[in-house]
C-alpha cells in the first residue's frame, strides 16, 4: 500500500484545478447587501466588494407587497452607515479626538512583516543582535542586499537565510504621524503603480511610517475615541457573522505594503480614504506559493536613524510565532500571525517550538522573479490563479477567512484638497468552526505537508 504523501501532489493539483474551473473570474463589484445575499457569498466563501451607494440599487426579486419596504431598509441602512463622521474626518478632527500617544509601525523600506537576508556574519541568536553595514544589511539605504544579488551568486555559494522581520514601533501623537506621512510617496503623487518591492530600494532614505496595529486598536487602545465616529457593526453581517472579534484602523502611504498572508477571520475591509489594492489567492492555492519555515527577528530603530535587525531568542518568541491562537487580542490572531501562512495543522503546532520558526510565504506577487528563477525555486507557483482588486474610498471588501492577500495602497485626498493617508477600518469575525468546512481545510493543510516533503525528498535524492 503506498504512503499518502505520494500522491499528495497530483491531489492537490487536480484540486486546484477542479476548483478554478468551478469558480472562474475575478472579484465582482456588488450593490449594498442584504443580509440574506451576503449570507449567500459567506457560504460560497468567495470575495467580492460592496459599494456604498444609495442609488445603486438594482431590482431584487420580490413580492410587489414586500419590495418596497426592502428597498426602504436597505436605503435607510446605508445612508446610516454614511452618515457617520469617519466619512468626514480630517486631519484636525481626528486629532482632537484622539488626544494620547498611539503605537506606529516603523520600517526601513515600508515591509513590515516581512522577509529580509539574514547577514552571513550574524551572530547565533542567543546574541539577540544582527550588525548591519553596508557589505551585509544596509537597511537605512535600500532594505538589504538585493535579490538578485543573490540570483547571480554563484550556484556554489549556500543561499542566503531569509528570516520574518517584524516592525519596530514608536508612540507618537497622531499630529507627528500625520506630519511623517504628509511627504507623498512618488506614485501618490503620478497616481501610478505603487508598489514598493523587496528588490526595489525604497524611493526615500527617511523611516516609513504605518498604524497597523491589530490588536482591535479601536477598542483597546488610545484610538478607541475614534469607534463613535464608526459603526459597531456592518447591518448586512450582523444576522450572518455576529458582533465582530475585532476592529482595527489603517493609516499609511503608497510606501507601506503588506506581504502575502491569511487570517483566520471573515473580514470586512472598508476604505475610507484613498485605495487598497489586494493580489487574493484561495485556500486551494496554499500549495503554490512555497511557504518555508523562517527564523524570527525584529527591526530595532537606533538613536541615529539607522536599522538593525535582531532575532529572536528561544525564550522571546515573535508575536507571531504561534499559530494556536484564535484570540483578536494578540499578533498570532492577525495578518502578521502564523496561520496566515501555513495550515492550522501538524505544522502549525510546531511553530512556536521549531527554534522560533514559523510557516512565512516568500514571493511578491507584484515583483515576481524571472521565469527561470520562478519554475526553479517555486514550481508549483505556475498553477495558481491569483486575483486582483483594488477597492476605493466608500466600498467594502469582504474577504473570507483563509484567502491569502497581498496589499498595497495608495493615497487619498483631504476634503480641503491635501494628500491624506488612505485610512481604512477593517471588522474581523470568528469563522464558523462547524460543518465540513474548517475540517476539510484541515485536511487540505495535511496534503500540503506531505506535498513539501515530496519536494524535499526529490531535491534530496
Amino acid at each position: 500500500m503506498s504512503s499518502p504523501a505520494t500522491t499528495a501532489t497530483p491531489i492537490l493539483l487536480q484540486l486546484i484545478e477542479d476548483y478554478h474551473s468551478f469558480n472562474p473570474g475575478g472579484v465582482p463589484v456588488l450593490p449594498y447587501p442584504t443580509y440574506l445575499d451576503f449570507s449567500k457569498q459567506v457560504n460560497r466563501g468567495r470575495p467580492c466588494v460592496y459599494r456604498l451607494d444609495p442609488d445603486d440599487q438594482p431590482a431584487r426579486q420580490a413580492s410587489q407587497v414586500n419590495r418596497s419596504s426592502r428597498l426602504s431598509k436597505l436605503r435607510t441602512e446605508l445612508e446610516t452607515i454614511l452618515s457617520c463622521p469617519a466619512f468626514s474626518w480630517t486631519k484636525e478632527s481626528l486629532c482632537a479626538k484622539v488626544t494620547q500617544h498611539v503605537e506606529v509601525a516603523v520600517t526601513p523600506d515600508g515591509r513590515a512583516d516581512s522577509l529580509y537576508p539574514l547577514p552571513r556574519d550574524s551572530p547565533s541568536p542567543n546574541n539577540d543582535r544582527v550588525d548591519t553595514n553596508a557589505e551585509t544589511l544596509d537597511l537605512s539605504n535600500g532594505g538589504g542586499r538585493q535579490h538578485e544579488d543573490l540570483e547571480a551568486a554563484s550556484e556554489h555559494e549556500a543561499e542566503q537565510e531569509e528570516v520574518f522581520v517584524q516592525p519596530a514601533t514608536l508612540n507618537m501623537s497622531l499630529s507627528s504621524l500625520f506630519d511623517k506621512l504628509s511627504r507623498p510617496f512618488d506614485s501618490d503623487i503620478n497616481n501610478n503603480d505603487n508598489t514598493v518591492t523587496p528588490n526595489d530600494p525604497p524611493q526615500q532614505a527617511n523611516p516609513i511610517y504605518y498604524l497597523q496595529s491589530q490588536n482591535s486598536n479601536l477598542t483597546t487602545t488610545p484610538l478607541s475615541p475614534l469607534l463613535s465616529d464608526l459603526p459597531r457593526n456592518l447591518p448586512f453581517a450582523e444576522p450572518v457573522l455576529g458582533d465582530p472579534e475585532a476592529i482595527n484602523i489603517w493609516m499609511g502611504t503608497g510606501a507601506s505594503v503588506t506581504s502575502t498572508h491569511r487570517d483566520p477571520y471573515e473580514n470586512l475591509y472598508l476604505v475610507l480614504r484613498g485605495k487598497k489594492k489586494f493580489t487574493l489567492y484561495a485556500p486551494v492555492d496554499e500549495v503554490c506559493l512555497h511557504a518555508s519555515k523562517v527564523r524570527t527577528a525584529h527591526h530595532v530603530l537606533e538613536r541615529d536613524g539607522t536599522f538593525r535587525i535582531a532575532l529572536d531568542t528561544p525564550h522571546q518568541p515573535s508575536s507571531s510565532a504561534s499559530a494556536s491562537s484564535s484570540s483578536p487580542n494578540t499578533a498570532a490572531a492577525t495578518h502578521t500571525g502564523t496561520d496566515a501562512n501555513d495550515s492550522d495543522s501538524e505544522s502549525d503546532s510546531e511553530a512556536g517550538t521549531d527554534d522560533n520558526r514559523i510557516p512565512w510565504i516568500p514571493i511578491d506577487p507584484l515583483n515576481l522573479p524571472t521565469p527561470d528563477v520562478l519554475a526553479s525555486k517555486y514550481p508549483y507557483y505556475q498553477y495558481s490563479h491569483p486575483l486582483t482588486v483594488t477597492v476605493s474610498e466608500g466600498e467594502i471588501l469582504y474577504l473570507p477567512a483563509g484567502w491569502f492577500h497581498h496589499v498595497s495602497q495608495e493615497c487619498g485626498v483631504w476634503d480641503d484638497g491635501e494628500i491624506a493617508p488612505c485610512i481604512a477600518v477593517n471588522y474581523w469575525y470568528d469563522m464558523d468552526y462547524e460543518g465540513e468546512k474548517y475540517a476539510m481545510r484541515e485536511m487540505l493543510g495535511r496534503l500540503v505537508e506531505a506535498a513539501r516533503r515530496e519536494t524535499d525528498q526529490r531535491k534530496q535524492s
